[in-house]
């Protein structure tokens, strides 16, 4: 796996990574609620580098997210910088992000297909300000709509990256939504330490 230069001392010791991080999450968050017309807030989850051989992937902040299936869209990020973002959605989440969707048809379904573009848009912002910040290349693929999952989060995660680099920096955010506080999306960035 590619080494990313951007984890080194000074970059986690002087906050480089989180200022880039929080800028993004904050993009994301306005361009979230741009697109689905509310006003839209995040809180952090959990932020570190973790060795998931020596210590697994640490579980706190997900245990609500863990209860009861979900459904995941996820981004490959690729260039300099490699990784994964995660978008967790329960039941109730989905069907309240796309109400005003209509079903598919043809075999295309909008649903999917809207929540797609939502985690291209809010990916792409992330990516921006990291790129920017960081000065390094990196993109995002086209997202991928996963589907229903039951796995834990923490498993989904270790599943990705188990066969790679033992190091890895985990970036997790919720969002909150104005109009319904009640539903609070997961979205993880995780990204190849060494």
């Amino acid at each position: 796996m590619k080494t990313n230069a951007i984890f080194n001392e000074s970059t986690t010791t002087n906050g480089q990574i989180a200022i880039a991080f929080d800028k993004g999450f904050s993009n994301a968050s306005t361009s979230l609620g741009q697109f689905i017309n509310d006003k839209i807030q995040y809180d952090i989850v959990q932020r570190g580098s973790y060795d998931i051989e020596a210590n697994g992937i640490p579980t706190e902040g997900y245990e609500r997210h863990n209860k009861s299936a979900k459904h995941l869209i996820t981004t490959e990020i690729v260039g300099e910088v490699t990784g994964k973002s995660y978008l967790f959605l329960s039941e109730e989440e989905f069907s309240q992000l796309t109400v005003n969707i209509p079903e598919g048809t043809s075999g295309t379904d909008f649903k999917e297909e809207f929540l797609k573009e939502l985690d291209n848009i809010i990916s792409a912002a992330v990516i921006t300000e990291l790129a920017n910040n960081l000065q390094k290349k990196m993109y995002g693929n086209v997202p991928v709509f996963v589907g229903k999952v039951n796995s834990k989060i923490e498993d989904a995660i270790y599943d990705d990256f188990s066969d790679g680099d033992n190091k890895l920096f985990i970036n997790s955010i919720s969002f909150t939504f104005k109009s319904n506080p009640a539903i609070t999306p997961l979205f993880i960035w995780v990204m190849n330490e060494a």
